[in-house]
């Protein structure tokens, strides 16, 4: 086969809610006489279930069995046809369609751009927008049986109601012929950007979601019905009503399939008390639920990992921070029946490595040679795979002038600062920043080496104490404000968290011995506030390439404005860490956040 074949592929990021288990196995064609070859070695018993964008999908924890084909990408063939119908295929996303045809002077599709999903997807649920639908407009399809033959069918071959398609058993959509009508390709052009912005304006399209998650009884409106019951912004878990339309349920950052599962059947429950109408779904749900023990605790397969070794210490500054994160971690492992073993890295990790039979690495060495892509680099070569961002990524955010120049290109807002190489460039940098600044060792994390000051004697000072960790020095503005931190996980945000400390500023030993920091999660941000912040650090990961999970430090100043301050890939794992305490707060606990942490090596 020329396609790509996955197994116990997490289906999350397939999906537009950004949930979803694995599948046994997942299919991706090459093409579509690969798909016919692909489906035609498949064994008559093989369940087989089709995704395009994934919208207008949920799919559960425990996620799919059988084989998944996945045709985003992929069966992306549209064209105008002899005898005026256009031919599109089912992994064409559905706006892409609308504009196709209004380049052609065809009328009658524009309806297409509000459908966040391929022309596959809608043609299995009749799904339309702005009173439009899919099949009114359809001619023919073609089909592909369960053996691999290739059938055309018409409208009168299938019962098509609103939101519904009743197919033919082992038959799936290949494409599809639609039938328009001429018309003016501006005028259509005008009206697909008009129905776009009318959509922005009333729809969450910055959040993941599947679309409308309910059918509008006759004659109403599913969001006026939710409205009136007072479920605007009701939350589950991770899952929200969304406060700008009710008709969408929205992932705000750390949602499970489960938990927008329970907010579709709680609607549906106080809509029927309140209002005395029966909610039916648009969604399509599929998969299994996780599968529990007597005590209620999911059920997780440690042989998937194999023999894991939990890589700690270092010979950096954070040596003691990261046997304290890599003992916890090790435990945590333990108590999920891993096999596991803990290393204390004291020098080269090829030596700790050296006669050990490991097949994947959790990393938890914070600092220089373990988060800065000297170890991500090394166990590349050793073909090992490892827990977090790779070489690059681990790099680039090691460094935290250089994180602040890629933030800075990417036009996101970071703090200003002065490059301090000596004494000869404090007046230069009284002049740009003034007081109070903070001095900040490039190449180094935990605050450590880090110094305020409020004066140019306390600058030299600063600097001096900087240059001891032998990097790049700088001075940075600094903040009045407010200071938030943000963990990512799996290009996910958990709950913010608001920090306060009687310290000068959060340092190291704010960090890790005081105990009279304050952490406030939920942090006190208004929802709106606290979904931009996640959103600004999902962000602000993805735009330097960090994988798997990272911690993100915000400051909100004192006129309302964002700061990204910097980003740790291997953040600490403490009984004082922040991304565990987020987790909680997530409803997540210890044990399965490392779990959670140590999947991303299966990437």
């Amino acid at each position: 086969m020329k396609g790509k074949m996955l197994t116990n592929e997490r289906l999350a990021k397939y999906t537009s809610w950004r949930v979803g288990g694995p599948a046994e196995r997942l299919y991706i064609p090459f093409d579509r006489q690969d798909l016919c070859d692909f489906i035609k070695t498949l064994p008559a018993s093989e369940p087989l279930f089709w995704m395009g964008l994934g919208s207008n999908l949920l799919v559960r924890d425990g996620g799919i069995r059988g084989t998944v084909i996945n045709t985003k990408s992929r069966l992306k063939q549209m064209r105008l046809d002899e005898d005026g119908t256009v031919y599109v295929e089912v992994g064409v996303p559905c706006a892409h369609v609308a504009r196709f045809c209004a380049e052609q002077g065809l009328i009658g599709a524009e309806f297409l751009a509000g459908i966040p999903g391929t022309m596959g997807g809608a043609l299995k649920m009749n799904a339309g927008a702005f009173g439009g639908e899919t099949w009114g407009i359809v001619k023919k399809v073609e089909t592909i049986t369960k053996v691999g033959v290739i059938a055309n069918r018409f409208p009168a071959d299938f019962k098509v109601s609103y939101r519904s398609v009743n197919n033919i058993r082992n038959e799936w959509f290949l494409s599809c012929n639609l039938s328009l009508q001429q018309g003016d390709s501006l005028e259509s052009q005008q009206k697909i950007k008009g129905l776009l912005e009318a959509r922005a304006k009333t729809q969450p399209t910055n959040q993941p979601s599947c679309g409308s998650v309910f059918k509008n009884p006759n004659g109403d409106f599913a969001a006026r019905l939710i409205e009136e019951t007072g479920l605007k912004g009701y939350a589950i878990g991770g899952a929200c009503v969304s406060p700008k339309h009710a008709n969408f349920i929205v992932n705000t950052g750390n949602s499970t399939a489960a938990d927008i599962e329970h907010l579709i059947h709680y609607v549906q429950n106080k809509v029927k008390e309140c209002q005395g109408v029966e909610l039916q779904t648009e969604v399509c749900m599929v998969g299994e639920h996780e599968v529990e023990s007597q005590k209620g605790v999911t059920l997780q397969d440690p042989k998937k990992f194999g023999r894991v070794a939990v890589l700690m210490g270092g010979s950096a500054a954070e040596r003691a921070v990261s046997l304290r994160s890599g003992a916890a971690v090790y435990e945590a492992l333990k108590s999920k029946s891993v096999d596991v073993i803990a290393i204390d890295v004291t020098g080269s990790p090829i030596d700790a490595l050296t006669g050990i039979k490991v097949d994947r690495v959790f990393n938890i060495i914070h600092g220089r040679g373990g988060e800065d892509g000297v170890l991500q680099s090394v166990l590349e070569v050793m073909g090992i795979p490892y827990t977090g961002s790779g070489v690059m990524a681990s790099a680039l955010t090691m460094d935290k002038l250089r994180t602040k120049l890629c933030w800075q290109g990417c036009g996101l807002i970071t703090p200003k600062w002065y490059l301090l190489k000596d004494e000869n460039d404090l007046d230069a940098c009284i002049e740009k920043l003034g007081f109070p600044v903070i001095v900040k060792p490039a190449q180094e994390g935990s605050s450590i080496g880090m110094s305020k000051a409020n004066s140019r004697e306390e600058l030299q000072k600063a600097l001096q104490v900087a240059l001891t960790y032998r990097c790049d020095v700088y001075a940075e503005s600094w903040v009045t404000g407010k200071e938030y931190t943000v963990a990512v996980l799996n290009n996910e945000a958990l709950p913010v968290i608001r920090l306060e400390t009687p310290n000068a500023f959060y340092d190291y030993e704010a960090k890790y011995n005081a105990t009279t920091t304050q952490y406030h999660c939920p942090s006190g941000l208004s929802q709106e506030q606290e979904q931009f912040i996640r959103a600004l650090a999902v962000k602000a990961s993805k735009e330097i390439g960090v994988k798997g999970w990272s911690r993100v430090d915000v400051f909100i100043d004192d006129s309302g404005q964002y700061q990204l301050i910097e980003i740790n890939t291997v953040p600490g794992m403490t009984d004082h860490s922040l991304v565990p305490m987020a987790a909680k707060q997530a409803g997540i606990s210890f044990e399965d956040l490392v779990w959670r942490v140590l999947e991303t090596s299966l990437d």
